[in-house]
């Protein structure tokens, strides 16, 4: 009975499924449009996919259709949250010529932090790169620069920045203008380079107006001009651009294009060095220590140095230490001095680690704010008298000499 049961049941199905084929058949292409385009207006995506789906099962289906269709159902997947579906279609469009679902595909693979992704989109954005998108050319041009996708490849990123470039683009001129500018994927051409970023400028891009016043500062691709450098400096700063408020300091302590000023200089540095410029705050130390465009303030310049070492600075490093090691602008503090110190040693600049060490190592032997270590102290002393310390080589000698009684 039971048995019997399942068999009725099934047999229903089948008539349901066979009632439902009939049906479907009897919809032409058009009536099932009109269907999947009342549930996007409804917002239905998920029945929009559906219908859509339903239409790709017709067997007379024409190719023009049929790719246009696929596409359509990768939109109405997209737009239901199922990206994983939506993709599966756009990649069938995309395989039969389709231009915006190979756009749609080279966007999404590029979202994925997965390489073998990553080089699937790049595939895809290349098609439609060489049909003349400009933006997508660019963006291939960015991801052979960063080596998305594929081996950075410095030549292949120009190549497509230069067919970006008529579309006009700041960023691709300011690309292309950097790439001339240091000889990657090409030879060094600073009058090339030149022409591209003053275009970039013009279109008030930052980095291209800070670039262009360092050249006009000192003479590369172009005539040296110090009123043109101070300009698109100050273009530069209006933008956000942070180096540029910097390089103005430097102009106002020179007096390069503009009348010497050290006060104007050091309230410029301050304001760069406020928004976290190291060479800002470095200088504002030295200017406050100096006493240039303000009264002499150790302590302000010790705060200055503190700044710039909080970032990867080892010039402000050992000059924090030296000033807590002698007491200058603060009281004496060897731990601090050792904090600093220990940091500058670790430096790449063969002068500052070897002055580094030779503090380091006179604080361990002494057992200044640390545990003594003459073991360690004397260690660090010879390694600063090996790299050519003067002070660690006397020093040096004279404890070994009293440690062997010689």
């Amino acid at each position: 009975m039971e048995n019997g049961f399942v068999k009725e049941e099934q047999a229903e199905d089948l008539e349901s499924e066979d009632l439902q084929e009939r049906a479907r058949s009897r919809m032409s292409v058009d009536e099932v449009y009109t269907l999947a385009r009342h549930c996007r207006e409804e917002k239905d995506y998920q029945m929009e996919a559906y219908w859509y789906e339903m239409l790709l099962m017709y067997r007379d289906i024409g190719d023009e259709l049929l790719v246009n269709t696929q596409y359509y159902c990768g939109e109405a997947y997209f737009d239901a949250g199922n990206e994983k579906e939506a993709l599966h279609w756009f990649e069938k469009a995309a395989r039969r010529g389709h231009k915006k679902a190979k756009l749609r595909c080279g966007r999404m693979f590029s979202q994925s932090k997965d390489d073998e992704d990553q080089a699937k989109a790049l595939y895809w954005l290349e098609q439609v790169a060489e049909e003349g998108n400009p933006e997508i050319q660019h963006l291939c041009g960015d991801m052979y620069c960063q080596g998305r996708g594929t081996e950075i490849n410095y030549a292949k990123a120009l190549y497509w920045y230069e067919k970006a470039a008529p579309w006009g683009n700041t960023s691709t001129n300011f690309a292309r203008g950097m790439m001339y500018y240091t000889g990657e994927g090409s030879t060094v051409d600073h009058a090339r380079a030149f022409d591209c970023l003053k275009k970039a400028a013009g279109g008030k891009h930052p980095k291209a107006q800070y670039q262009c016043g360092f050249m006009y500062q000192h003479g590369e691709g172009t005539r040296k001009n110090l009123k043109k450098a101070l300009s698109s400096y100050e273009e530069a700063v209006e933008n956000g651009h942070i180096g540029a408020l910097y390089q103005l300091g430097r102009m106002y302590y020179h007096g390069e294009g503009v009348k010497k000023d050290r006060k104007r200089a050091l309230n410029i540095y301050k304001e760069a060095g406020s928004k976290g410029e190291t060479d800002a705050q470095l200088q504002c130390g030295f200017m406050y220590y100096r006493g240039e465009g303000t009264k002499k303030d150790r302590q302000k310049a010790l705060e200055w140095f503190e700044k710039a070492g909080q970032g990867n600075c080892p010039e402000a490093w050992l000059l924090c230490g030296k000033m807590y090691y002698k007491g200058v602008g603060t009281e004496k503090d060897y731990a601090k001095a050792l904090f600093w110190c220990e940091k500058a040693a670790q430096a790449s600049d063969n002068s500052k680690s070897a002055e580094a060490k030779y503090i380091c190592g006179m604080i361990y032997t002494a057992g200044e704010g640390v545990e003594k270590d003459k073991e360690k102290g004397l260690c660090l002393i010879r390694e600063a008298a090996e790299q050519g310390y003067q002070s660690a080589r006397f020093a040096f000698r004279f404890r070994r000499f009293a440690r062997t009684g010689t």
